[in-house]
């Protein structure tokens, strides 16, 4: 090996060296400004425990690592146009038609204004946001050579379409959904935690009235009241609040949200765990011309759409889809908002 060659080798080392410091330091980076964000959006006062960015280092680490392999796990883009509306079954199951799809686009304002601001791009990039809702209807189904009328069928109907942050390219996309991801447990979290505090607040107002309607028992007991009342009732009533007052006082105190080491013990249980709140599953749909859904004895081919839906708690859940939107299906923003 030359001089010359070495010193090359030395010098693309150091290189290398300098740029995987440089990523380390960037990457540590992220993770400090992602935990003071936490910290901004949930409650601010924790940082006066001074070992706040320790404690919260490894649930806000694993959230950020989830949200990645999250995002890289949505299937690749596709297009969704009105020339694909004809050819493509699944975006065909989206839209009632063309022009519902051109105005599901052409009514977001983020849409507009990214090709507003990006003058020679011919498409754009967003997450597609639907719900999918099943009813039951009668319809009719071919058997054999007999057609049979008035059969249940269920029919899958795609709504509130809703477009989310048009890019450039799919990798931007990805990286905005990243971040989004990201915020939505965050926004998670702090629902957690005000639910808590609403139920504290709750607890707090319950157990002062039991104590206060328990010192009136104990004060009509002592009154001339049991003389001309009922003599057991007022025994069962102060028995029967003195438990209440009891179990008001053990969820008050089982009411984990009291110190701001409280506020860090919930934030850990939702972004430790993310796994268990943010979820994205792939599903299979198979699905007449109609999305009436079909079963394996349906003499109508139809076809298979496979789908991808994610659910945040236990209730929310939406497919979602990158699209590939072409600037050439955008309705002209003056006669879109002129003809609703």
């Amino acid at each position: 090996m030359s001089w010359q060659q070495l010193v090359s080798g030395f010098s693309e080392k150091r290189r290398q060296h300098k740029a995987n410091k440089a990523m380390l330091v960037a990457i540590e980076r992220e993770l400090l400004d992602s935990i003071e964000h936490v910290v901004d959006e949930i409650n601010p006062r924790i940082r006066a425990l001074g070992s706040y960015r320790k404690k919260l280092r490894p649930c806000v680490e694993t959230t950020l690592s989830y949200c990645s392999d999250l995002t890289t796990r949505v299937p690749g883009s596709v297009e969704v146009s009105s020339k694909s509306w004809a050819r493509d079954p699944m975006v065909k199951a989206f839209f009632s038609g063309v022009e519902d799809l051109r105005c599901v686009f052409s009514h977001s304002n983020e849409v507009h204004d990214f090709f507003d601001r990006h003058a020679a791009a011919g498409h754009c990039y967003a997450l597609l946001s639907m719900e999918c809702k099943e009813r039951t209807v009668l319809g009719m189904e071919m058997h054999g050579q007999v057609i049979r009328r008035d059969v249940k069928q269920t029919a899958v109907n795609f709504s509130d379409h809703r477009v989310v942050k048009p890019s450039a390219s799919e990798s931007e996309l990805r990286n905005n959904l990243e971040r989004r991801a990201f915020e939505n447990l965050i926004s998670y979290a702090l629902e957690r935690i005000t639910e808590l505090v609403a139920a504290r607040h709750l607890l707090e107002e319950q157990q002062q009235l039991l104590k206060m309607q328990l010192k009136i028992a104990h004060l009509k007991s002592r009154s001339l009241e049991p003389l001309i009342g009922d003599e057991t009732g007022g025994t069962i009533d102060i028995k029967t609040m003195s438990r209440q007052a009891e179990q008001a006082g053990q969820l008050y105190a089982g009411n984990r949200l009291t110190t701001l080491e409280d506020y860090i013990d919930r934030i850990s249980e939702v972004m430790g765990n993310p796994q268990l709140h943010l979820r994205l599953s792939h599903i299979c749909m198979h699905l007449s011309k109609m999305n009436i859904k079909l079963d394996e004895q349906s003499t109508d081919t139809g076809q298979a759409l496979k789908l991808s839906e994610a659910s945040l708690g236990e209730h929310l859940k939406r497919i979602l889809l990158i699209a590939r939107f072409p600037r050439d299906d955008l309705l002209p923003k003056q006669d879109f908002l002129a003809g609703n």
